[in-house]
């Protein structure tokens, strides 16, 4: 089982991911996880899901979406019921795959369990496993070994089930081309208007109407409510000031990790390429590498052309319009062995080759070298200590968060102690409008409505104190508040007679748009001019077609052309859509079709193993405690 688990790369990338997110990732929140309510949320085939699985669950959804959308993260999506029951889903269908784990008998050994993580790239060094940097970067991660291993191991159990429903994603060709084909299919189309401003002259509206619309949309002209607050933040950074770090810790920093402060040699290098395929006969490897050992000739008599010569020659598509140029390269695997070899082999002006590699021969122009250095202690000795700095702090964060917590909520009308106590700056604001609280809060939710309370507005209290983001609590008190308030109609009326007027002219322009689109259709002349024929394609937006208009377009019967669609416009003009022809794409380039089938097969793979795992719940016996689940 472990072999055919080893060979693929699903679980490579799981395990990648959750070992080189950023500390932050976990939040602060983490660290105040309690033990939980054992309560039940559902069971599944008799075992439980209780409350603190559910909290977990939500709580690790939730540090993956905020360091996915950094500030476009809004915790308050997951107060949504249908989030939390789809989060419930992903949990009962893990409990069903772990009982079919059970009765599958599927195990990974504690030897397979460690040739695995012994083989991942993050905890090599030199290429063979090292113990101390697995410790390290565990720690750095908040993780122990044991939890590691543990989420490993299942990782690995579940895969015999998942990869080969994943995998069966077998593709006819011809209807992945035909849907390309269809995707990539232009149609011609010339565009007529009708425009709302050539009927305005008509519309009269008078001041009764102007008044019965103010009155009954009275909230589109309040001007919002406002705070000034003061407020608090900790941060791993607000507390770096605070922190001591002694000269022999930063020394022995220094010779323990010289590595860290050596920069490698790079090298500078431009290169023309002569491709061969995997597949190509001897003929054509001999072609090519004739065809490569002639150009290096001439580029060794003249060295200055060798930029012409790349561009005229090279095979590469990504260098060759650059004169072959490659930039800095180091000797860290990211080129191919035998290349990086070569680039190294030589000195500045050097040309070297040619040299094959999978790719094909390359003929090699070493355009610069940059020695290797290391730092001495003086040059590191200021980034040693704020790193140190930064690592105590954020140790100090998790420690300094309770205390944070507590001083705010027990002296809730001052947030003078806490930051006495903590050493904070408290920072006052002028008055702010909920969005402007809410851009303070870096587009924190949960922070605006806590502001806008009624303790906060009425009281005075503190807020709670909030994570807003990870590794960021702030807590604030309102000092002055100012209510919502209406415009008077004195000073909206202009703007509601000009909106009332526009609204009218757009509805009698789309009642002519349709007569002329009815006596275009039944091919008549409905006097309209129409523009200069464009291309456009069914999956790229362009200006001055909405997106239901190209629906509307692409759905056009193309047997019966020309053929008219119509939509109106944002601006209240009405577009009559002339379709004139339809351009039938080239036939795909074979390595975007190949890669294509392989996105679709993807997706096939996906939908069939969600199938399959909806057969295995319709089977368990699931039982779900809604009250609960309701529960915040």
């Amino acid at each position: 089982m472990f072999d055919f688990v080893y060979r693929k790369k699903r679980v490579v990338q799981i395990i990648i991911a959750l070992i080189t997110l950023p500390f932050a990732f976990f939040g602060v929140d983490y660290y105040f996880r309690g033990s939980g309510s054992a309560t039940e949320i559902a069971r599944v085939a008799g075992d439980p899901i209780s409350q603190t699985d559910f909290a977990n669950a939500m709580h690790d959804q939730q540090d993956r979406m905020r360091q996915s959308l950094g500030k476009d993260y809004d915790p308050a999506v997951f107060d949504n019921p249908e989030v939390r029951y789809s989060m419930l889903e992903q949990l009962i269908g893990q409990r069903v795959l772990d009982a079919q784990v059970r009765r599958g008998n599927l195990r990974v050994s504690d030897a397979q369990l460690a040739q695995f993580i012994g083989e991942l790239p993050p905890f090599q060094d030199d290429g063979k496993f090292s113990r101390t940097r697995y410790e390290q970067l565990l720690n750095s991660q908040n993780m122990t070994p044991l939890a590691f291993e543990q989420r490993v191991r299942q990782e690995l159990t579940l895969a015999p089930l998942q990869e080969p429903i994943s995998s069966g994603n077998i593709l006819a060709m011809s209807n992945v081309e035909r849907y390309l084909g269809l995707l990539d299919q232009q149609r011609q189309v010339a565009v007529a208007t009708v425009a709302a401003d050539a009927f305005l002259k008509d519309v009269k509206i008078d001041d009764a109407a102007v008044k019965a619309f103010y009155d009954a949309n009275q909230s589109a002209f309040q001007i919002p409510d406002e705070v000034k607050i003061e407020y608090l933040a900790l941060t791993p950074e607000s507390l770096i000031g605070q922190i001591k770090v002694e000269p022999a810790e930063v020394k022995k920093q220094y010779d323990d990790n010289v590595r860290q402060y050596t920069k490698a040699e790079e090298r500078q290098a431009s290169h023309i390429l002569i491709a061969v395929k995997a597949d190509a006969s001897d003929a054509d490897k001999a072609a090519a590498k004739q065809k490569a050992e002639a150009l290096a000739v001439q580029a060794r008599k003249t060295p200055a052309k060798f930029a012409e010569l790349a561009k005229q020659n090279s095979q590469d598509p990504g260098s060759a319009g650059q004169g072959g140029d490659l930039g800095s390269i180091a000797r860290d695997g990211s080129m191919v062995k035998p290349f990086e070899d070569a680039v190294f082999s030589g000195k500045q002006g050097d040309i070297v080759g040619p040299v094959q590699t999978d790719f094909g021969w390359h003929i090699i122009r070493i355009t610069g070298v940059t020695p290797g250095k290391t730092q001495t202690f003086d040059e590191a000795r200021g980034q040693i200590e704020l790193d140190l700095k930064r690592q105590k702090s954020t140790r100090k964060f998790v420690e300094a968060a309770d205390q944070f917590q507590n001083l705010v909520y027990e002296q809730a009308d001052s947030l003078q102690a806490a930051a006495k106590g903590l050493n904070l700056e408290l920072k006052t604001t002028p008055m702010l409008t909920r969005s402007q609280v809410q851009a303070l809060a870096q587009n924190n939710a949960k922070f605006v409505q806590a502001v806008f309370s009624a303790e906060s507005l009425q009281a005075k209290r503190n807020t709670e104190a909030l994570e807003v983001a990870p590794n960021t609590l702030m807590a604030a008190r309102v000092i002055e508040y100012k209510p919502p308030t209406t415009r008077p109609f004195d000073d909206v009326k202009v703007e509601i007679r000009r909106q009332l007027e526009r609204t009218a002219a757009s509805e009698l322009a789309q009642k002519a748009g349709k007569e002329k689109l009815a006596l275009l259709e039944q091919g008549k002349d409905a006097g309209m001019s129409f523009g200069k024929p464009v291309n456009l394609t069914r999956n790229q937006a362009q200006p001055g077609f909405p997106p239901d208009a190209l629906i509307k377009i692409f759905q056009v019967n193309a047997s019966k052309l020309p053929a008219y669609v119509a939509a109106p416009t944002e601006r209240g003009t009405f577009s009559i859509y002339k379709v004139l022809q339809v351009i039938a794409p080239p036939a795909p380039d074979p390595e975007r079709l190949k890669a294509f089938n392989s996105r679709v097969g993807d997706q096939v793979g996906h939908e069939l193993f969600n199938a399959y795992l909806a057969s295995l719940k319709s089977k368990a016996d699931v039982k779900i405690n809604q009250a609960n689940l309701d529960k915040k």
